[in-house]
């Protein structure tokens, strides 16, 4: 069974270490399916060197992310961080889009009810995107961390 929104349920199982390698499979699967769905997302509304800049930063965000964590987990001699990190990445990617989702839908009803809706731009939603994947990464990392002390 895996995980979508618990994610003290989850690092209990892996601290027990009753997370079997089919539901670590499911895990990698799952989150390298939605994630890489997001970033296809992101690059086809590039129409103007800024959002192009945006998804390097996107990218270097996520290589930073990703470093992180592992160096979080205790890099080289960490344990099991593929694993750990797509499991739990798999629950904060889940729960980011559901919240990501909502402020968004938020940010566009309140600046078309307020008559504003040159705020609601492509340019402010990436920028919202790329806060949240920094929310993202940072929350990841410091959850493999806690794990890494239990």
């Amino acid at each position: 069974m895996i995980y979508l929104w618990k994610i003290d349920l989850l690092k209990e199982k892996i601290r027990k270490n009753r997370v079997s390698k089919e539901e670590y499979l499911l895990y990698t699967v799952a989150f390298l399916f939605l994630y890489i769905l997001l970033f296809i997302l992101s690059i086809i509304q590039i129409y103007t060197v800024w959002n192009i800049f945006m998804v390097i930063v996107q990218v270097l965000v996520s290589w930073v992310g990703i470093y992180y964590s592992y160096h979080l987990n205790g890099g080289s001699n960490g344990r099991n961080f593929k694993e750990i990190f797509f499991s739990v990445g798999w629950v904060f990617l889940l729960r980011s889009v559901f919240f990501m989702s909502i402020g968004m839908l938020n940010l566009y009803v309140m600046t078309s009810l307020l008559d504003i809706e040159k705020f609601f731009s492509l340019k402010n939603s990436i920028i919202i995107g790329l806060l949240f994947e920094i929310l993202l990464y940072w929350r990841i990392a410091q959850h493999i961390e806690s794990l890494k002390s239990s």
